[in-house]
């Protein structure tokens, strides 16, 4: 190797300039990045299932916007630090950023999926460059006083770009799906071009003399080579095999791509860890099986699965518990498992290309997902289950099933899967979507050759059993809200007048007839004037009520001395006039049977006047019976007399203290799921009314139908113990979900969840 200090003088001077072509190059990439940006994230938000999804991808455009300018200024910044801290001893540029693990650390699931991102865009960037990077790295080697050069250590590299935008991009204050999006773009517009640049960077180096005479070439395998270029070929449509700038692929083919990527590096590294002492993979392949003889196959395995119609007696499903729904999600996938077996025994495994392995593969995980949701019944998991080997089908057919969200069988099983969570009642079969949905599927099974047009056929009939079955459960639950509300609404007219009326009789003694009369003919009164008057006890029509019930108890009280006596003989004519016109005025409300009353007030009026003040006088003990009255037409027990009785109110913990004021603030048409027993399944019930009276919560399931009523208490109390959880906002489609979810178990050899 050439001495460094045989080297020009110059020569040192030629990685600046490397830096500038390297900016140079950036500069241009990123610019197409950030302008392409909105049009990713608005082809999103026109694929959103729900106007919060939207809400995301338009707030997301507006941050990405608004920090542009400091996530360029930090990315440069770190470009330009690796080429300042090339050479020197106690920093290399490669020895900082994700991707360097000398320590254990705990790092959450969303660190963790920006860290497989990053490390697989490098990986994919230096796969599509590896002759430059060799060539970079003997030559910086020579610049490295004779060190020999690791990838990462390569100035501008791909490791330094991904780790420099990682530190870029860390501040944008983004929901993790949507960060996702942003690195994505980042490896579609910048990594994934960077071939010409280190080609580029290469000649410049050259022409400072740095082994001029450099023969490099990355010694490939030509089974590998030809078996690698299979796998780029399927993986082509989405990734960075294509590294011309004029691609416009969706970035949902992006996934797409990536997982047969990463599906093809698992399938070579089980060649190795089984075959031939992991010498060679399998050869190409040199007659395939045609599409249309594995198409048959799949159709005759897919009558075979029509036969094995599950059976459900009568109307109604078993309820499982926890224990036995792991145990059926465990007999369905494993039941897919072996369909993939039955179909392999039926063709010659060793002639199907790689592409249709790696499609099946995949259709096989997506479905596994669907059985690990938590929010899909039971029963609904064993009949969807039975589309396995037909979406099998198109996928082989059409492989835009995984990648184009209006393709009619990717929104049907999106529609299906939803529509499943949501409305099927496993207690009653028939009460919900399940009818439509086995229809659907038994249509399917019978039907489906080749011919996609059925997914088109069954989904708007399957939409719009959804749309008749929203309807009426959103009329069902208005009809259940508005009979709570009125219920509750009448019992605090019943106990306002209740306690009304007691107030009104509380230290006068009223005689019997009258006080019956009080508490029924009076108390309906004023519980109509409740009920109708906006203003309710503001109202007028109250107070005149509550007037006139004083007027009547003050005129049949008895006296207990003369001057009273003749005080009520003068006034007596104006009272009866006062209460018989109150009694006119406030006839719509309720009883108007006013000359009886009228009639039995004005009896014992006479008979007060009637009578010995000192017989009077000793009635007067009677008096403070009224509020026993109220407290009975209440409901309320009055023990006053040992008030130090009482138990103490235990206060709550910090912890259901946070759930209380949690609970104040949510809206009506929040989702929660409960799960009171670790025996149980969690359910789902929609919060559909709050009553400020009783403090009572109403939930409502999906139906609309009345489910279960809790005190605050006992709902923060679920919450603060994780019994019971707030759904967040509509979840993305299944297909999507799965797609990712398949992404990050390959990246990171994880169990697929749900």
């Amino acid at each position: 190797m050439q001495a460094i200090n045989s080297m020009p003088a110059s020569a040192l001077g030629f990685l600046d300039e490397c830096h500038n072509i390297v900016l140079e190059h950036l500069h241009k990439q990123i610019k197409k990045m950030f302008e392409s940006s909105d049009l990713a994230f608005l082809e999103f938000a026109e694929k959103a299932q729900s106007s919060a999804s939207q809400l995301r991808f338009f707030e997301a455009m507006t941050v990405i916007q608004k920090n542009r300018e400091n996530v360029e200024e930090i990315f440069y910044r770190e470009i330009g630090r690796s080429f300042a801290d090339f050479g020197c001893s106690e920093r290399h540029p490669g020895q900082s950023g994700i991707g360097n693990n000398d320590a254990l650390t705990l790092i959450s699931k969303e660190d963790s999926d920006i860290e497989v991102a990053i490390k697989n865009m490098a990986a994919s960037a230096s796969l599509g460059s590896a002759q430059e990077l060799v060539a970079l790295r003997q030559r910086l080697a020579v610049l490295n006083h004779g060190r020999q050069m690791n990838e990462k250590d390569i100035p501008g590299g791909p490791s330094c770009l991904a780790n420099a935008f990682h530190s870029a991009a860390s501040g944008l204050v983004l929901e993790h799906q949507t960060r996702l999006i942003v690195y994505m773009l980042f490896n579609k517009f910048v990594l994934s071009t960077t071939a010409p640049l280190y080609d580029a960077y290469n000649k410049h180096l050259l022409k400072a003399g740095l082994l001029p005479n450099l023969k490099y070439e990355v010694r490939i395998n030509p089974a590998k080579a030809k078996q690698q270029a299979s796998n780029d070929a399927v993986a082509s449509e989405s990734t960075a095999a294509t590294h011309h700038e004029s691609s416009n692929q969706s970035l949902g083919d992006e996934v797409f791509g990536s997982i047969m990527q990463l599906l093809s590096r698992r399938n070579d590294q089980g060649h190795k860890n089984t075959g031939d002492n992991g010498a060679q993979p399998s050869p190409a392949i040199s007659n395939p099986i045609p599409q249309t003889e594995l198409v048959s196959a799949l159709h005759q395995l897919q009558q075979t699965r029509q036969a094995d119609n599950p059976v459900v007696s009568g109307n109604t499903a078993t309820v499982l518990g926890v224990k036995e729904n792991n145990q059926l999600v465990a007999n369905l996938v494993a039941n897919l498992s072996s369909e993939r077996d039955r179909l392999f025994d039926g063709i010659d495994r060793r002639r199907l290309p790689a592409a249709d392995n790696q499609v099946i593969d995949l259709v096989g995980m997506m479905f596994e997902y669907m059985l690990n949701d938590k929010d899909i019944p039971s029963v609904a998991k064993a009949e969807l289950s039975r589309l396995h080997t037909p979406y099998l089908k198109v996928a082989i057919i059409d492989k835009g099933l995984f990648t184009n969200t209006n393709h009619p069988a990717h929104q049907l099983l999106n529609t299906l899967a939803r529509a499943a969570a949501r409305w099927v009642f496993e207690r009653n079969l028939e009460r919900g979507i399940f009818p439509a949905l086995h229809n659907a599927v038994e249509r399917i099974l019978a039907e489906f050759e080749n011919n996609l047009d059925i997914f088109t056929e069954l989904l708007e009939p399957f939409r719009a059993s959804v749309r008749d079955i929203e309807s009426k459960s959103s009329a069902i639950e208005k009809r259940t809200r508005q009979a709570a509300e009125g219920k509750e609404k009448l019992d605090l007219a019943r106990k306002q007048a209740a306690v009304t009326i007691s107030k009104c009789m509380d230290g006068h003694t009223v005689p019997a007839p009258v006080k019956k009369m009080l508490n029924d003919v009076w108390q309906e009164k004023l519980m109509f004037i409740y009920l109708r008057e906006p203003e309710a006890t503001e109202s007028d029509s109250w107070q005149l009520a509550v007037q006139t019930i004083d007027a009547i108890i003050w005129s049949v009280e008895p006296r207990s001395s003369a001057t009273e006596q003749s005080e009520l003989r003068d006034r007596l004519p104006d009272v009866q006039k006062q209460i018989e016109l109150a009694c006119e005025t406030l006839g719509r409300y309720g009883s108007t049977n006013n000359e009886s009353q009228l009639a039995l007030i004005r009896d014992i009026q006479e008979a007060i006047l009637r009578q010995p003040v000192s017989e009077t006088s000793r009635q007067q003990p009677l008096a403070a019976q009224p509020s026993d009255v109220a407290a009975e037409a209440t409901g309320i027990e009055n023990n006053t007399a040992e008030p130090a009785q009482e138990a103490a109110v235990e206060k709550p913990s910090p912890e259901v203290e946070a759930a209380i004021s949690e609970l104040k603030k949510i809206a009506f048409g929040t989702w929660f799921t409960i799960q009171e027993d670790e025996e149980s399944l969690p359910v789902r019930h929609k919060l559909s009314w709050y009553s400020h009276m009783s403090g009572n919560y109403m939930f409502v399931d999906s139906m609309g139908m009345r489910a279960k009523v809790r005190k605050q208490a006992e709902l923060a109390t679920l919450m603060a113990t994780g019994k019971a959880r707030i759904i967040e906002d509509e979840q993305y489609p299944l297909v999507q979900r799965a797609l990712e979810a398949i992404r990050r178990m390959l990246g990171g050899e994880q169990k697929v969840p749900a």
